[in-house]
């Protein structure tokens, strides 16, 4: 998630409504079609073009790098038959348009718009999780042919460079997490069929549901890590820290997912290991989200947001300090 001052600046101002009409002018649009959807890590707006639904994705100050090594894996998994939104090229020929203005550094990528469903966990019937981890195992099954121009394992040392460097000095149980963590990572085996770029993120906030066929959306986070981490973390609602691998709903999840490619139960093993490490990148990307101070003359809308994730916080922190007493 982005830091709250830089979503405040952005929702709050008047300029950013030019900003968004002129990167937009790279791909064309209507006028009148544009709406503004969500914000998280990145502003998401809706749009028409030549009668046609279409989604803006703004990152500010991204990396450029990046988001091209996610437009190559998407565009490759496309061709793969995985069903996904791909990006589409700009009148310039370009995946990604960049511009420099009064809030910022932005980088834009457009996509198709993609209709369908969306369920809470609640609502998924047998039939839903198996075609969740059918989706999920076709996805790594094509992933493990793809050739990453960065060395996939570049990305977690880079991740746990940036978690060292981000916890402050008096999260002290977070830093011993973090600690406990990379000892245990240094155990694990790396090799082509257990690790490659995963989608990182693939809950159900991020499947477009068409019928039976599973449609996958934000990649922004995509990264080279194991495979069973993307398994940890898009059941980290089912599971809630408490990972039952009797439970049905995991069992039919699994059985989708083997109908594709395998996993070992020594690897599935690793799962909760792998949902401590997303508690704590969560942990540590919220304190580095909430930089507005409290008590201050904010939007309403800033003050209860800061709350929330405040409160959030503290949840974590609570969860350390009961490992630490464990």
């Amino acid at each position: 998630m982005m830091k709250l001052s830089i979503m405040r600046d952005f929702l709050e101002s008047d300029a950013s409504e030019v900003l968004v009409h002129s990167l937009l002018e790279n791909w064309g649009f209507e006028q009148d079609s544009v709406q503004f959807l969500r914000a998280s890590s990145n502003f998401v707006f809706v749009f028409e073009r030549n009668g046609e639904k279409h989604i803006l994705r703004l990152t500010p100050n991204g990396d450029r790098n990046q988001l091209l090594e996610e437009v190559s894996f998407l565009t490759f998994l496309a061709r793969n038959n995985v069903s996904l939104n791909v990006p589409i090229l700009s009148k310039n020929g370009n995946m990604v348009e960049e511009t420099n203005s009064e809030l910022g550094i932005f980088q834009a990528v457009v996509f198709r718009f993609l209709s369908g469903a969306q369920y809470e966990i609640e609502e998924l019937s047998e039939r839903h999780f198996f075609l969740w981890g059918e989706a999920l195992g076709n996805l790594h099954n094509c992933s493990k042919q793809f050739v990453k121009k960065n060395s996939v394992q570049n990305d977690l040392v880079q991740q746990l460079a940036e978690l060292d460097g981000y916890l402050p000095q008096c999260e002290s149980l977070a830093r011993e997490e973090l600690e406990s963590i990379k000892t245990w990572l240094k155990t694990l085996e790396i090799n082509k069929d257990n690790y490659g770029v995963i989608h990182y993120d693939f809950e159900l906030d991020n499947l477009i549901w068409d019928g039976d066929n599973v449609q996958m959306i934000d990649f922004e986070s995509s990264m080279g890590h194991w495979y069973t981490a993307d398994i940890a973390f898009a059941l980290r609602d089912l599971f809630n820290d408490n990972v039952d691998f009797s439970s049905n709903s995991f069992q039919t999840f699994l059985k989708g997912y083997r109908s594709k490619v395998n996993v070992t139960d020594k690897e599935l093993n690793a799962i909760p290991m792998f949902l401590r490490l997303h508690n704590l990148i969560t942990f540590t990307g919220l304190l580095r989200t909430v930089d507005v101070e409290k008590d201050v003359n904010h939007p309403q809308w800033i003050e209860g947001l800061r709350k929330k994730l405040e409160l959030k916080i503290d949840d974590y922190r609570d969860g350390f300090k009961q490992r630490g007493n464990s």
